[in-house]
């Protein structure tokens, strides 16, 4: 008080006084609290250097906010902490003077000493650091038992569908029959000779016509392995599963379909990849899953031989708890999938710096990862780059990438190749520019589309595989008598864990990672990289999309961190690994909104994170409580819940922290809406409010506000409007036909009736409503069921039999 009485009021600034010493209180919680009180006025205080650790609560991810609130473990650091940050720093910088001090060394034979090993403990200390940032990017897929036993049968009768031929039909007619003894009630469907997506429509159609309890779809064509014509990489059978994915969509059916292939992926130790094209299926599966929750089953990859064993596995799988949906069946059981991280195994880093010698091919080596694959091997210290390009090779941003990678005294040399073309390539590889000196390949070549798997056409899908998968199918071949020391390949994260609107991407990379792991399985170098967004490259080259992405949890990783991670899966000899920077607390609540993913559910902190939002789930009833409430609502609180759900559910599809930064008359294409979050709005809205709601929605319907319009429209209409259901027409039958046709004209129906049936385009006689002559009572029944509405009024006016 008395300083304060003596400082000039006239000051402009407002000094703090805080008391650390009192006669009668505790001194450590006076001190504290004086430490509090500089904290809150501003003063930057270190409480980690004065303070003990403490416990950090957990704390929940809000149902709608879907923010972050869960405080890092890591205190500030102390002194010591401090000390050391400057010694390292010196070390990494190499200089020997402030090492020497930190040491306690200034001149002489020890300093020289210092000096002699500086450089090495520069490398080490870089080595250390690389490893600690890569170990938080890798991960990898691993198989594990099935928890709890793959045992039950289950409910209702299955459709199994067959392909139409393609070699595989020994083992295939083995399958429905081998289920039945097991006691499931199958109906074999056969895909027949063009099983396109309109066949398959029909055939579809009059197989479910048939049952009245389908419990699921099973699909086996994805085993016909016969190429479609012009590409050696999409079989009938991937091309016909994708028609079968749209064909019950084109139904409207909602019995989940369960996708099989037979050795597309390996689950360990012995276990090969026989037929790696099957594993397109997988890519368009994890996407399908995505985009169409309400009719996905799952992915099951069948043994070599399919007996009583496998058919009470598969059995087992197709009765599998919801959220399980990839599978392998073996003679051991029933696998799953899941991601784990990839530590890097001891030594993997040491010994001398990877350098890459004599000449490495890098397909599409100008433009995109290529170019910066490119650099990463001419900085490594490539003698000989073969950089193949598909455009013209003297282009000027051709000739700007080579300049720079001659600048590292790298030789370049560029190559216009179609790595379709296998003789085209085949000479490229047998030429002087790479013979005899070839030690690498890295394979980056690619075709980035975006579709939603119900739109992919099989001719996109042919062309995505032909960029990305052919010219790897070539290359393994040609290459498979030469040592080399590299065969790299750039895969995505889309063959990992899939993606809305990611189908295309998927199955490429899922085919190319198949590819690999054959070549690895036959004790050829292999290494396939799953990449996730890289800063400068494809959607992340758009500042908004950045921003979008990170809201989402995944993290554009620099193009320098991404070479740096790409150093040490070829250093650790990998042979397969994703490389991805996600924060978890922001990716687990958008990619599980929908459908649980138990393959991410192994992963650290995940498990808290999925927990978490199962304690706000509102449970299945939110959605009809919700529309009785709507119902029983004013216009205006109609208007106003619906715009709160809208914003919600928008927000959470586009990642960001509350509703409040969705603008009612803002266009969803002005807010970053891509076809992932156009998926997730649809699908989490129509799961809250209980209505299907189309995969355009966002382009029907571009504002929030126009969206509102629409479901209060929708979610509201007069019954009376609605479309009569089948039971409801059944009804209406028996009620026409029990009606004496003399009441019509009573209560003055008759022409109306009549003018309603001819705008439905039914004709009746011209005999001025005359009856022909009666038949028995069942007859007439047959007859009634066999017409439609307006058939039956039209024979009721006509005075026939009623």
């Amino acid at each position: 008080a008395m300083a304060r009485e003596n400082l000039d009021h006239d000051t402009q600034s407002q000094p703090v006084f805080v008391p650390a010493l009192r006669h009668d209180g505790d001194e450590v919680r006076t001190l504290t609290s004086a430490l509090a009180r500089l904290h809150t006025a501003g003063v930057p205080v270190d409480l980690g250097v004065s303070l003990p650790p403490v416990h950090l609560p957990e704390l929940p991810t809000y149902a709608f906010q879907r923010a972050h609130y869960w405080l890092t473990g890591e205190g500030a650091p102390g002194a010591a902490d401090d000390a050391d940050a400057r010694f390292w720093d010196a070390v990494e910088r190499e200089d020997l003077k402030s090492v020497g001090e930190a040491l306690g060394v200034r001149d002489g034979a020890e300093l020289d000493a210092v000096g002699g090993a500086l450089g090495m403990l520069s490398a080490w200390r870089r080595r250390r650091d690389e490893r600690a940032a890569a170990d938080r990017l890798r991960y990898e897929v691993l198989w594990k038992p099935l928890p709890g036993a793959a045992s039950g049968v289950p409910s209702g009768t299955w459709l199994v569908v067959l392909p139409d031929g393609g070699g595989a039909e020994e083992y295939t007619e083995r399958v429905a029959p081998a289920l039945d003894r097991q006691g499931l009630r199958t109906v074999v469907v056969r895909a027949g000779a063009a099983a396109d997506r309109g066949g398959l429509a029909e055939t579809l159609r009059g197989a479910l016509a048939g049952v009245d309890d389908v419990g699921g779809v099973l699909s086996l064509l994805a085993l016909d392995r016969r190429p479609r014509p012009g590409g050696a990489t999409l079989t009938e059978g991937v091309a016909a599963t994708l028609a079968l994915v749209q064909a019950l969509g084109d139904l409207g059916s909602g019995h989940r379909l369960y996708c099989a292939t037979r050795g597309a992926v390996a689950v360990g130790g012995t276990d090969g990849i026989d037929a790696p094209e099957q594993a397109a299926v997988w890519g368009l599966g994890l996407a399908a899953a995505l985009e169409q929750p309400d009719r996905w089953g799952g992915l099951v990859d069948l043994p070599e031989v399919f007996d009583e064993r496998a058919a009470r596995t598969l059995l087992g799988v197709l009765a599998a708890p919801d959220g399980e949906d990839q599978f392998a069946v073996r003679p051991t059981g029933a696998l799953v999938r899941r991601m784990s991280g990839r530590p890097l195994l001891p030594g993997a880093t040491a010994g001398p710096e990877w350098r890459p010698r004599g000449t490495v091919l890098v397909t599409g080596g100008t433009e995109g990862l290529g170019r910066h694959a490119a650099r990463w091997l001419a900085e490594a210290g490539a003698e000989h780059l073969v950089l193949t390009v598909s455009s013209d090779p003297e282009a000027p941003r051709v000739r700007k990438v080579c300049d720079e990678l001659r600048a590292h005294g790298t030789k370049i040399t560029v190559r216009q190749v179609d790595l379709g073309d296998r003789e085209a390539l085949a000479r490229l590889l047998s030429g002087p520019a790479v013979v005899p000196e070839l030690s690498g390949v890295v394979h980056t070549a690619d075709l980035a589309r975006v579709a939603q798997t119900d739109v992919t056409t099989v001719e996109e899908l042919a062309q995505t595989l032909a960029a990305k998968v052919d010219g790897l199918w070539h290359l393994d071949a040609l290459l498979t008598g030469r040592d080399l020391d590299l065969f790299v390949v750039f895969s995505s994260v889309a063959s990992v864990w899939g993606g809305g609107g990611q189908g295309l991407i998927g199955a490429a990379n899922a085919q190319l990672d198949a590819l690999i792991e054959r070549r690895r399985a036959r004790g050829l170098t292999a290494t396939s990289v799953a990449w996730g967004v890289i800063d400068g490259f494809g959607v992340a080259s758009d500042a908004a999309a950045r921003e979008q992405l990170r809201r989402r949890g995944v993290l554009p990783m620099a193009p320098e961190e991404a070479m740096a991670a790409l150093t040490l899966a070829v250093r650790g000899d990998d042979t397969r690994v994703a490389v991805v920077d996600v924060d978890w607390a922001a990716f687990v609540p958008a990619f599980t909104s929908l459908r649980p993913s138990p393959l991410i559910g192994d992963l650290p902190g995940v498990r808290e994170i999925v927990d978490g939002l199962a304690a706000d789930d509102p449970g299945d009833e939110s959605a009809s409580e919700f529309l009785r409430q709507l119902a029983a609502a004013s216009d205006a609180e109609r208007e106003r819940a619906l715009m709160k759900a809208v914003r919600e559910h928008t927000a959470i599809a586009l990642g960001h922290s509350g509703a409040e930064a969705v603008k009612p008359g803002r266009a969803f294409q002005e807010m970053g809406f891509d076809s992932l979050a156009a998926v997730n709005l649809r699908n989490t809205l129509g799961a809250a409010l209980g209505t299907k709601l189309p995969a355009t929605l966002v382009f029907d319907y571009p504002t929030p506000a126009a969206l509102v319009e629409h479901l209060r429209t929708e979610l509201l209409a007069d019954p009376a409007d609605e479309e009569l259901s089948e039971a409801d027409e059944e009804e209406l039958r028996r009620t026409l036909a029990s009606v004496p046709f003399s009441r019509f004209r009573e209560a003055g129906l008759l022409d109306a009736l009549r003018q309603l049936a001819r705008a439905a385009g039914v004709d009746g006689p011209d005999d001025g409503g005359q009856s022909p002559s009666a038949t028995d009572a069942a007859e007439e029944l047959d007859l009634i069921n066999a017409m439609d509405v307006a058939g039956l009024v039209q024979r009721a006016l006509d005075g026939n039999r009623l």
